[in-house]
């Protein structure tokens, strides 16, 4: 009896997840379409086929849906990162290839969600996102571990090519460089809206140029 009560509540917690994902889907859609602003959650209901009251048991509210979108992203990234065989970092690769795989996968990410990204107001959700927010909402909080995670996987590939001599160690601080790394995609995304971009054919040339630039500016001792 017990074995098939925790069957059910399995089954009900696995159609919860399907249905949460449906409606981030549909709010992905509908803000790509609208813009953040624009967009109501009537809009998502009807896109996700929910009543706007039923939504309510899965999210209660906007903010809550573009949060929830955000940890969803960064829990693919970190999974790409880490576990996939295109893209995860490895002690027996070389620096070059680690940054290279960092660049594309990240690249591609935000080209994924380009519209959505370009719909924010861009500084404004960075910031709530950010390590300075005051807030302690546990999902901001979620948000700001999986960005931390995130770097602590640069940090790593940074210190094996140290170790393995590929670099010359560097005398600012690793979150100083994770900093200016994140820095540069974010000029690259910024550069992406400025120039309403809907193409992007073209990553696996910025991320080799990147490389280029990056490994050329550390053998030179520019940091």
């Amino acid at each position: 009896m017990e074995e098939q009560i925790l069957q059910k509540e399995e089954r009900i917690s696995k159609i919860r997840d399907v249905k949460s994902d449906l409606i981030l889907d549909a709010a992905l859609k509908a803000f790509s379409q609208t813009g953040i602003y624009e967009t109501k959650l009537e809009d998502i209901a009807h896109e996700a086929g929910f009543s706007k009251a039923s939504l309510y048991n899965y999210y209660p509210n906007k903010d809550a849906i573009i949060f929830h979108l955000a940890v969803r992203e960064w829990e693919n990234l970190l999974e790409q990162l880490l576990n996939s065989a295109e893209y995860s970092f490895s002690q027996e690769q070389t620096f070059e290839e680690n940054m290279r795989r960092y660049f594309i996968l990240t690249l591609k990410t935000f080209a994924r969600n380009f519209n959505f990204i370009n719909s924010l107001n861009f500084s404004k959700h960075l910031g709530v996102l950010g390590d300075n927010c005051e807030s302690k909402d546990p999902l901001r909080e979620f948000v700001v571990y999986k960005e931390k995670l995130y770097e602590q996987t640069l940090i790593k590939a940074l210190s094996w090519a140290t170790k393995k001599e590929e670099i010359t160690p560097l005398n600012i601080p690793e979150m100083t460089f994770c900093r200016i790394i994140d820095g540069i995609i974010m000029g690259i995304v910024y550069n992406w809206i400025c120039d309403k971009r809907n193409n992007f054919d073209d990553i696996e040339e910025t991320a080799n140029n990147l490389i280029n630039f990056l490994i050329n500016g550390i053998k030179k001792r520019c940091f």
